[in-house]
């Protein structure tokens, strides 16, 4: 079958775009996917008239909307109101996993809404309302979501006229599936004791630093069980996790009034004041002279 129409498409190492409009789904906007190995920019920006909603796969990341700061793990779901300002703390992206599709979900009195994505009218306006509706932009369940997305890159590349069926059908039940996940600080079920009891360890940044099989030792894992639970728990692996945790004590350490770069690398196990600035480079894109303004 011959493609029926086309969308422009970014690659580069990392990264994949598509962008343009499709067929019978003018809702959709933009879908994208991004492994970002190191820190990046990530400015000031708003999307009109449109929802972006972005799935943390892996990784840790801080971004702002409304005079907000949210911090984000992996397998988190945020999304921004139409119009609405948003980017990374101190405009940067950290290292993770993520997708985002911009869509355009019209207000439930607005014409338009009885036509989205193409269901009945009175299914189409419930759809949006409950979008509308959501209490809070941070959720849980990226995981519920993301072959959704996979999907969608799929079928969208494939731009037949039956691939925009599939496309279509696929973010009537994204869109049904994001409007039921919980809140991100909602209870999210059972944490096995092992992975809480060395959460709680490195959240009190113990010297000399703990290394994985330790950990998964005081877990009561293997190594292999307990690095791959901690990452489904917390969203990162466990010396990523022991390092944010550290540099913020570090960040703290810097604020006051005799906290020099050497005495608090010191004081938290870091071989020196280069180390400390290096990890701070690394892990939160910034230096110790930053973290501490």
């Amino acid at each position: 079958m011959t493609a029926a129409f086309r969308l422009d498409e970014f690659r580069r190492p990392g990264r994949h775009t598509l962008n343009g409009k499709v067929p019978r789904i003018p809702e959709f906007s933009h879908l994208g996917h991004a492994v970002f190995t190191k820190v990046g920019n990530l400015g000031r920006h708003e999307h009109l008239g449109q929802f972006e909603i972005c799935l943390i796969v892996r990784g840790h990341v801080t971004w702002w909307a409304r005079e907000r700061t949210y911090e984000l793990r992996g397998g988190d779901v945020y999304f921004t109101w139409p119009d609405e300002p948003h980017g990374g703390l101190h405009e940067l992206m950290h290292p993770c996993e993520i997708y985002w599709l911009v869509l355009t979900v019209p207000r439930p009195s607005l014409r338009a809404a009885g036509t989205f994505l193409h269901l009945p009218a009175k299914e189409a306006r419930e759809l949006c309302r409950a979008v509308h509706a959501l209490p809070d932009r941070h959720l849980r369940g990226a995981e519920k979501l993301a072959p959704y997305y996979q999907s969608l890159f799929k079928h969208l590349l494939s731009g037949t006229e039956l691939d925009v069926v599939h496309a279509r059908a696929l973010l009537q039940r994204m869109v049904a599936t994001l409007v039921a996940l919980p809140r991100a600080g909602e209870d999210g079920g059972f944490v096995p004791p092992g992975i809480a009891r060395a959460r709680g360890f490195l959240d009190g940044t113990p010297r000399p630093w703990p290394n994985v099989k330790e950990l998964a030792a005081l877990a009561g894992m293997s190594v292999s069980h307990f690095h791959a639970r901690f990452v489904k728990e917390v969203g990162m692996a466990p010396m990523e996790y022991a390092h944010r945790q550290r540099l913020e004590r570090a960040a703290a350490l810097l604020r006051e009034p005799d906290g020099s770069v050497t005495s608090v690398a010191e004081r938290l196990g870091y071989c020196s004041s280069q180390h400390l600035a290096a990890c701070f480079k690394r892990y939160l894109g910034m230096t110790p002279g930053q973290a501490r303004r």
